[in-house]
């Protein structure tokens, strides 16, 4: 007697529809992190609009995607390409050159501030005192992945080492300042990107991302800088080992 194979593997077809874009979303195979037209796309599938539909339903419910009307379809989650361990005191730039890319900087300035209530409570400073302000655009392989701003005592960083600052103000501050960094604080938080961050990163509103709040100690305990720095969710993530 013929045995009948059965037909399909008992999930629906929105269910088999979701399970093969979540598979591409997650790789990271929609590379300008868009997805193609729904004409298009159920075609690929080869699967009704409908189907389709129920497919991206679940996805934006579930914040892998968002879409948004004269945009399109775009992917907000997915594994990223890049991933730096938080356990170890490591650069960016260190992180990108061992992912084995290429760090760069798409736009760097720098501007004296007063420290306001935030910056002085992380820094351990008077309100109002004179402070650096570093701005920089980080990129792996000219593709722009941190928007970082860096607030730094100016008898730590001034105009004059501006012009000096390589790719790194971790290991500027630690090999061309002699400053020995004993510690970071650092607390990481979901953001959804304004329209001046996601200028910056070249994503569209309320793509996530990912804010890394940090402020660095000598070995003394002097805080020697606090920053605020904006990840792509998409090209970098970020994992703790934990031991008992």
């Amino acid at each position: 007697m013929s045995v009948i194979e059965p037909v399909g593997d008992g999930r629906s077809v929105p269910e088999r529809a979701y399970d093969s874009l979540l598979e591409y979303i997650t790789q990271g195979k929609f590379s300008d992190g868009k997805l193609p037209p729904e004409t298009e796309l159920a075609a690929q599938l080869g699967v009704s609009r409908t189907a389709l539909r129920e497919a991206l339903q679940r996805l934006e419910l579930e914040s892998y995607i968002t879409r948004r009307r004269r945009v399109g379809t775009m992917v907000v989650a997915s594994r990223p390409k890049i991933e730096g361990g938080l356990e170890t005191l490591n650069s960016v730039t260190g992180i990108i050159t061992n992912a084995g890319m290429k760090p760069g900087t798409s736009l760097k300035s720098w501007r004296y501030e007063q420290a306001n209530t935030l910056v002085a409570k992380h820094l351990n400073l008077k309100v109002g005192t004179k402070i650096s302000v570093v701005e920089r655009v980080r990129t792996a392989n000219e593709v722009p992945f941190c928007f970082d701003i860096s607030f730094v005592p100016t008898k730590h960083f001034t105009e004059t080492d501006v012009q000096k600052l390589g790719e790194s103000l971790f290991e500027y501050l630690t090999q061309e300042k002699g400053q020995m960094i004993g510690q970071a604080v650092t607390y990481m938080y979901p953001y959804l990107a304004d329209s001046l961050i996601g200028d910056r990163l070249s994503v569209p509103k309320k793509h996530l991302l990912t804010l890394l709040e940090q402020t660095h100690y000598t070995t003394t305990g002097e805080a020697l800088w606090y920053s605020r720095a904006f990840y792509r969710s998409d090209l970098i993530g970020f994992h703790i080992v934990r031991r008992p």
